[in-house]
C-alpha cells in the first residue's frame, strides 16, 4: 500500500494566532498551536524574515506544516494605481473597485498572471515552507471586459465578448467557459512555478462553495486537476438572518468537495467570526457544530481564530486523538442527492451572500417558479431529518455513469439535463436503480434551452402539457391510497405546493396523486380532480422512476410540511436499500452519517438540536438513542469515542444493534 503524504493524512488548520501580543518566541508559538490541536495553517508573510525562518525551522520540529498565505483576488486601491491594466474591468470600462467596499479585483488574463508566479517562485524559494494557499483569484459580477480578456476569447473564439448576462445567447455559455477556464489556467500555471522551485510543496486556493458557480468562475472539477486540496467556505456564517442560513452548510459543502475533488482531500474553511462583523466571535456551540458536521462528512477543517479558542480547541484535541477514524475514510452512504452546476448556473439559483461577492451585487437568477437551490435546500433537509445518509452528487457524476455504490439517484428539480445524462439515468434504473425526480427535471439542455418534452418523460410515465401550474394559494393535491409512497401521511388530501408542471399520464404508469382543480378562493369545497398528475410511480427494468411534478421539495424548504418530508423520503425508501441505518429515540435534528475505514463503520452523530433559534447558544443533548446498522452481522467491538467507552451490542439477522447514552454536540461511534 503507497504510504500517503502529509497532506493525504488528517489536517486541522488554523489561521491566526490567539495570543500574538503576548507571546513572540517562534518556539512557543508553534508549541501554543500544536496545543490546540492544530497540526498545519496559513499565515501571511512575515516581514521580518529572519523571524520567519526560526519559525520555520520549530514549526519542522514540531511536524507542523505552514503554507503561505497569498490574497489573489482583492488589492488595496493603490495597486490599481500602479497597474491599472492589470484590473478587471466591467462593460463601460469601469475598473472593479468595489470589494470589501475598497479593494480592487486583479485580471488573471492580464500581466497580473506573472506578477503573481514570480511572488509564488520568491515565497517557495526564499523559504522552506510547506506549501501556498491562494485566497482566489476568481471574477467579479459584470467582469472581465479588460483588453487582455476581449483578446484571448478573440483569438480563442473568433469574436467579440458577449453583453454581460445575456442568457441565451451561445456566446454567453462560450463566455462563461472562458472565464471558468482562465481561472483553472492560472491555477495550474501557478502551480507549475511552483513546482519549478519546490516539487514537494503544496498549492491550493479557495474554490466555491454550494451555490451557483458562474458569478467567481470558480469551477470545482476544473481547479481540482490542478492543486493538492480542493477547499470552500462552507464555515463562513451568518451574513444575514442566522435563522435564514441552514445550520448543515458546513456538512453539505464538504459533501459536494468530496464528490468534486477527484480523490484530493478537502477543506471546509470556518470562520471563528459572526459575518459580517469581522471581530465578534461565533456562538461556542456554533463553532462546535461547524467542525463536527464538516469532518462527519469527510472533509478537514480549517478554523480562523476570533475568540472562542478553547471550543475550537476541544473539537481539534478530540479529533488529533482520534485521528486513526478520519484517515483514509469514504462514505458508505448509498443515496446520492444531485447538486447540478449546469441547473444553478442555467436555469436559476438563489447566490447568497459571500466573501467574494461586492457589496448590492445583483447576480441571483432565482425567481419564485424557478429556484433550483429551495428544491435541492428542500431535499437535503427532507432526508437529513428522515436520517436517510446520502452524498452530494454532481453533473459530471451523472455524465460518467452513476457508480455502482448508489442504488438511489435524487434529482431535485435538476432541470438541465444533457441526452448522456438522460441515458445513464435510464440505464442506471434499468439495472435496478431507484430514481427520484422532481418538478422541471430534464425540461431543459445542459445550456438552459428549453425542450418540448421531458427528456425522461418516457421514464416518468408522463408527457409535459407546456405550462406550468400555479402559484396555488389554498389548492390541493389528492393522494391515491394505499401507497408505499403514500405511509404515514393521514390527510387523503395535501396541499398543493406552490407550483406544479402540467403533464399528462402516458401507458403504463400509476399516477399517486393529482393536482385538484384550482379553486376560487379560500373558505370552499374540495375542487375536482385535474388532468395532471402530482406524483407519478413507473417500473423501468429492475429499477423505478417516481416523478414529482409538483415541486414538493422546494415547498418542503418553504412550508416544512410533515406529508412533503415524508412523500420525499417515502420516495427515496421505496426499494429499501436507502435504509441501512435505523434509529430509535433521535430528534429529526440529529444528524447522521456512516463512513467506511477498511472493515470499520464509523458512524457520525451531529446533535443540531438548539432552542428554536440561531445562533446555537444551547444543544439540547440526545439521551438513550437505539442505532441499528443493518447488513453489518460481525462485529469485534463497538465504542463511543466522545464518550469513550465500550458499548454492549447485539447480532441479529438484519444487522448489530447498540443504544447511544448520550450525545451532545457530537458523537462518533466505530463499529469494528
Amino acid at each position: 500500500m503507497r504510504t500517503r503524504k502529509w497532506w493525504e493524512k488528517p489536517l486541522r488548520f488554523i489561521s491566526g494566532f490567539p495570543y500574538k501580543d503576548k507571546v513572540k518566541d517562534p518556539a512557543e508559538i508553534v508549541r501554543i498551536k500544536r496545543s490546540l490541536g492544530f497540526n498545519a495553517e496559513h499565515i501571511s508573510l512575515p516581514e521580518d524574515s529572519d523571524f520567519f525562518r526560526r519559525y520555520l525551522e520549530e514549526a519542522r520540529k514540531a511536524d507542523f506544516r505552514v503554507l503561505v498565505y497569498f490574497n489573489v483576488h482583492a488589492h488595496p486601491p493603490s495597486f490599481a494605481e500602479e497597474h491599472p491594466d492589470w484590473i478587471q474591468r466591467r462593460p463601460d470600462g469601469s475598473m472593479i473597485n468595489n470589494l470589501y467596499g475598497f479593494r480592487v479585483g486583479p485580471c488573471v488574463n492580464s500581466p497580473y498572471r506573472e506578477w503573481a508566479f514570480n511572488h509564488i517562485r520568491k515565497v517557495v524559494g526564499s523559504f522552506d515552507v510547506d506549501g501556498v494557499f491562494l485566497d482566489g483569484p476568481c471574477y467579479y459580477p459584470g467582469a472581465c471586459y479588460c483588453e487582455h480578456c476581449r483578446e484571448k476569447f478573440r483569438v480563442r473564439y473568433g469574436e467579440d465578448l458577449p453583453k454581460w448576462e445575456s442568457w441565451g445567447d451561445p456566446s454567453w455559455a462560450k463566455f462563461l467557459e472562458f472565464r471558468y477556464d482562465s481561472i483553472a489556467e492560472f491555477l495550474r500555471d501557478s502551480r507549475r512555478a511552483l513546482e519549478e522551485v519546490n516539487p514537494e510543496a503544496i498549492i491550493y486556493m479557495n474554490a466555491s462553495g454550494l451555490w451557483p458557480a458562474w458569478p467567481n468562475a470558480r469551477d470545482n472539477r476544473r481547479l481540482s486537476k490542478h492543486q493538492h486540496l480542493l477547499g470552500a467556505e462552507g464555515g463562513f456564517v451568518f451574513y444575514t438572518r442566522p435563522s435564514d442560513v441552514p445550520y448543515w452548510k458546513a456538512g453539505a459543502t464538504a459533501k459536494m468537495l468530496e464528490t468534486q475533488s477527484g480523490g484530493i482531500p478537502t477543506v471546509i474553511f470556518i470562520a471563528g467570526d459572526h459575518k459580517p462583523w469581522d471581530k465578534y466571535p461565533l456562538a461556542e456551540n456554533e463553532v462546535r457544530v461547524l467542525i463536527a458536521d464538516t469532518v462527519a462528512n469527510g472533509a478537514n477543517p480549517w478554523y480562523s481564530i476570533q475568540g472562542n479558542v478553547e471550543a475550537a480547541a476541544e473539537m481539534m484535541r478530540f479529533l488529533e486523538e482520534h485521528e486513526d477514524y478520519y484517515e483514509g475514510t469514504v462514505s458508505a452512504a448509498k443515496v446520492g442527492l444531485v447538486w447540478s452546476s449546469k441547473t444553478a448556473d442555467f436555469y436559476g439559483s438563489e447566490v447568497p451572500e459571500i466573501d467574494f461577492l461586492p457589496p448590492g451585487s445583483k447576480v441571483s437568477r432565482a425567481e419564485v417558479l424557478r429556484n433550483f437551490s429551495d428544491a435541492f435546500s428542500g431535499f437535503y433537509e427532507a432526508l437529513l431529518r428522515s436520517h436517510i445518509p446520502f452524498d452530494v452528487i454532481d453533473d459530471l457524476t451523472l455524465r460518467e455513469g452513476v457508480p455502482e455504490k448508489y442504488h438511489v439517484v435524487v434529482l431535485p428539480n435538476i432541470a438541465c439535463i444533457s441526452d448522456k445524462e438522460a441515458v445513464n439515468l435510464k440505464r442506471f434504473a434499468e439495472d435496478g436503480g431507484n430514481v427520484v425526480a422532481t418538478f422541471e427535471t430534464s425540461l431543459y439542455n445542459e445550456y438552459g434551452i428549453k425542450r418540448e418534452d421531458y427528456a425522461l418523460g418516457e421514464e416518468f410515465g408522463v408527457r409535459f402539457a407546456g405550462k406550468v401550474l400555479g402559484p396555488f394559494k389554498w389548492d390541493y393535491v389528492a393522494l391515491k391510497k394505499p401507497h408505499p409512497l403514500l405511509e404515514g401521511i393521514e390527510p387523503d388530501d395535501i396541499p398543493a405546493p406552490t407550483f406544479g408542471a402540467a403533464s399528462y399520464l402516458t401507458e403504463n404508469v400509476e399516477a399517486v396523486a393529482t393536482f385538484r382543480e384550482r379553486a376560487p378562493g379560500r373558505y370552499v369545497d374540495l375542487q375536482p380532480l385535474s388532468k395532471h398528475p402530482a406524483v407519478t410511480v413507473k417500473k423501468l427494468g429492475e429499477g423505478v422512476f417516481t416523478y414529482m411534478a409538483g415541486a414538493f421539495d422546494a415547498g418542503y424548504w418553504t412550508y416544512r410540511l410533515k406529508e412533503y418530508r415524508l412523500l420525499l423520503s417515502n420516495a427515496v425508501r421505496l426499494k429499501g436499500e436507502a435504509d441501512f441505518v435505523e434509529l430509535r429515540g433521535a430528534p429529526q435534528t440529529l444528524e447522521v452519517t456512516v463512513r467506511r475505514r477498511g472493515d470499520a463503520f464509523v458512524m457520525h452523530f451531529v446533535n443540531f438540536t438548539g432552542e428554536m433559534s440561531r445562533p446555537f447558544e444551547n444543544i439540547i443533548p440526545v439521551s438513550g438513542l437505539e442505532v441499528k446498522l443493518h447488513g453489518v452481522t460481525s462485529v469485534r467491538e463497538v465504542r463511543a469515542l466522545r464518550l469513550d467507552r465500550r458499548l454492549p451490542f447485539t447480532i441479529t439477522k438484519e444487522g448489530v444493534a447498540f443504544t447511544v447514552p448520550r450525545i451532545d454536540v457530537y458523537e462518533v461511534v466505530a463499529v469494528e
